[in-house]
């Protein structure tokens, strides 16, 4: 890490909606710029002067945008996941019950990840980063997915809802963990989850309680 990096972390980075139209134009560049190197390198490999050079931008004002490269990368993920977002709006989920459509749901989410698998490990990374302004974009990131693997539980109460959600992002996050590290593939990544989907909405398997003899 630079001084740069460390200097511009100290200083809060404009928010969008502060910026001019001009400006918007030019931080929007920028991720777009990064998303494209995203699906080409891995996250460790890209450079910053690279991305700067490549939205045509001197690096400098890239780091008035970006206090650094987590921060960057981490409004790359939370435009990646507000697409997301965008996609299940535009296509209504498939299905007649809970269970089909988070089957679906969850379907569509894996192919958005096989699509360019270097979002999952981008997620891990920019999760655990000490970047205060990459973190808030994270915990957007977060919240907007959430939400919108949680949209098939409205039916449920608040306190069901959360419980369910939580341990399907769980089976969610495994299932693409081992997938990334290429212990299974992505169909049975796909077949986990859908197992894991029924399981959840499938009624409890009775148990036969033994009788007792009589003497």
């Amino acid at each position: 890490m630079n001084q740069r990096q460390v200097d511009n972390r100290l200083v809060a980075p404009p928010l969008p909606a502060d910026l001019t139209a001009t400006q918007r134009a030019r931080r929007e560049r920028i991720i777009v710029c990064a998303s494209d190197n995203l699906r080409k390198a891995r996250y460790e490999d890209i450079q910053m002067r690279d991305i700067a050079d490549g939205a045509g931008v001197a690096l400098g004002t890239l780091y008035r945008y970006f206090a650094s490269k987590e921060h960057l990368f981490a409004a790359v993920l939370a435009r990646w996941g507000h697409g997301l977002d965008s996609g299940v709006k535009r296509t209504p989920l498939q299905g007649d019950d809970v269970a089909e459509q988070l089957i679906d749901l969850y379907s569509r989410t894996i192919a958005a990840f096989e699509r360019v698998p270097e979002f999952f490990r981008l997620r891990s990374i920019i999760e655990e980063t000490d970047d205060p302004h990459a973190r808030a974009l994270y915990s957007d990131y977060a919240g907007e997915i959430g939400d919108v693997l949680a949209g098939p539980l409205e039916v449920l109460s608040p306190e069901d809802r959360s419980a369910v959600n939580e341990v399907l992002l769980a089976a969610l996050h495994a299932a693409l963990r081992a997938w990334t590290n290429g212990a299974i593939t992505v169909d049975e990544a796909q077949r986990r989850m859908q197992r894991t989907v029924r399981l959840i909405f499938s009624p409890p398997p009775t148990v036969e309680v033994p009788r007792t003899s009589r003497n």
